[in-house]
C-alpha cells in the first residue's frame, strides 16, 4: 500500500484560519459523505486509501523543532509548535483506523512531543476507543474534541453521511463522557446548508447543545463547488434554491438569525465568515471555530478583526500577529482592505467603523 508523505500541511488559506495548520492521517476518507466538497480532489488524488508514513511525520517534527531559522509557513508552524488540527481534508477515525491505527500512532507521537491538537471527526466511536490516549492527553492540556454534528442531526446522518458514521445521538453522549474527563469540547457545525437547512433546524440543534452541557458550535454554509452540486441533485435536492441561498445576500440574513439564536441558547457562535459576520459580531474564542487553544495561528482575520475592534493600528497589528505562517504581504492587503484578490477586513465593514481617519491606515 502507498504511503501519505506529506499529510502535515499549512492550508492555503492560512489568512483566513488560526487552525490552518493540518494534519491527514490518510490520503483518502472513505466515507465519501454526499456533501464534502474535498471528496472532488479524488478525481485529481486517486480512490486509494494511503494511511501516513508516522516515522517521516515523526522525523519532520522532531527535525523541524530544532530548525531556529523557519523560512516557510509550514517550517514555521513546526518551529512553533502552532496548534495541530487533524482531520482536515479526511476523517481521522474512519473505520479504516481500526486496521491501520494511524491516528493512534499521531496522537502518542504528539502525547510525547507535547503537542497541542484539536481531534475533528464524525466517527467518535472509534475515537473514544482510545480512552487511555485521550485522557493521557487531557491531563497534559494537549487535546481539544471537535466532533461534526450538522444542523439536520439525524437527517443528514441518514442523507449526507449514507449511516456510514457514528450517530449523532451517540456523537452527543461521547461528548458528555469527553467532558466528565475534563476534555475541552466543542461542535463543529459545518455545512449548514441554505436552501436545506432552515433556521428552525439551527435552533433544535442549539437546545439539543444545551440541555447535554455543549459550550460551544461552529457554523458556516456550504462549499459548493460543481462536483457537490452534481452530487446533491442526484439525491433529491433542489440546487437552484441551495445556490440562491448559499449566496452573499441571502447567507448574511440567515446567519444574522443563526447567530441571534446561539445567543439565545447562551452557545458560543464560531463564524469562520468573517465577511458576513458583519463589523460588531465578534468572535468569543482565539479560533474561528468557536473553541479555544493553546497556540493557535495568529496572522489571519480571525485575530485582526478584533484587534481593529480594539482599537489597534494596522502597525501594531502586524506587529503582534506576524508568526511566520501565511504570506506576509498578502495578509497585510487583507488586513488594510487593500487586496483586489480576496476578502478583506474592508469587506466586513470593520474598517468602516473606524472612519476614514483610522490611524492604521499607512
Amino acid at each position: 500500500m502507498r504511503l501519505l508523505k506529506s499529510g502535515l500541511t499549512v492550508r492555503g488559506d492560512s489568512v483566513y484560519c488560526p487552525l490552518s495548520f493540518t494534519l491527514d492521517s490518510y490520503w483518502n476518507c472513505l466515507t465519501d459523505c454526499h456533501h464534502c466538497f474535498f471528496r472532488r480532489l479524488n478525481q485529481v488524488w486517486g480512490k486509494d486509501l494511503r494511511p501516513l508514513d508516522v516515522e517521516l511525520f515523526e522525523k519532520k517534527l522532531r527535525t523541524g523543532l530544532k530548525n531556529k531559522n523557519p523560512k516557510t509557513p509550514l517550517a514555521s508552524s513546526i518551529a512553533q509548535k502552532k496548534t495541530i488540527r487533524i482531520g482536515s481534508k479526511t476523517d481521522p477515525f474512519q473505520t479504516c483506523e481500526r486496521t491501520h491505527q494511524i491516528t493512534k500512532k499521531v496522537m502518542n507521537i504528539l502525547i510525547q512531543l507535547r503537542w497541542s491538537f484539536v481531534i475533528q471527526t464524525r466517527f467518535t466511536e472509534v475515537m473514544m476507543e482510545y480512552e487511555e490516549l485521550i485522557r493521557r492527553a487531557g491531563k497534559k492540556g494537549l487535546i481539544t474534541a471537535l466532533p461534526i454534528i450538522s444542523p439536520g442531526g439525524e437527517g443528514d446522518w441518514e442523507l449526507f453521511e449514507r449511516k456510514r458514521t457514528t450517530k449523532p445521538a451517540d456523537r452527543m453522549k461521547h461528548l458528555r463522557r469527553l467532558k466528565r474527563w475534563g476534555i475541552p469540547i466543542g461542535v463543529n457545525g459545518e455545512p449548514f446548508i441554505p436552501g436545506y437547512h432552515t433556521p428552525k433546524d439551527f435552533e433544535e440543534t442549539m437546545k439539543w447543545l444545551k440541555s447535554n452541557g455543549i459550550p460551544s458550535y461552529n457554523t458556516y454554509n456550504l462549499h459548493l463547488n460543481d462536483y457537490v452540486a452534481k452530487r446533491l441533485v442526484k439525491i433529491g435536492l433542489d440546487i437552484e434554491k441551495i445556490w440562491e441561498g448559499n449566496q452573499d445576500g441571502p447567507w448574511k440574513a440567515t446567519l444574522s438569525k443563526l447567530i441571534d439564536i446561539a445567543k439565545k441558547y447562551d452557545i458560543k457562535l464560531g463564524c469562520p465568515d468573517f465577511v458576513n459576520t458583519g463589523p460588531n459580531y465578534r468572535e468569543p474564542a482565539n479560533t474561528c471555530c468557536g473553541i479555544n487553544v493553546p497556540n493557535p495561528t495568529t496572522f489571519n482575520t480571525h485575530h485582526w478583526k478584533k484587534m481593529v475592534q480594539d482599537g489597534l493600528s494596522f502597525e501594531e497589528i502586524l506587529e503582534k500577529t506576524w508568526d511566520g505562517v501565511g504570506d506576509y504581504e498578502q495578509g497585510k492587503t487583507v488586513l488594510m482592505g487593500q487586496s483586489k484578490t480576496n476578502y478583506t477586513l474592508y469587506d466586513s465593514g470593520v474598517l468602516g467603523l473606524r472612519g476614514n481617519g483610522y490611524k492604521g491606515l499607512i
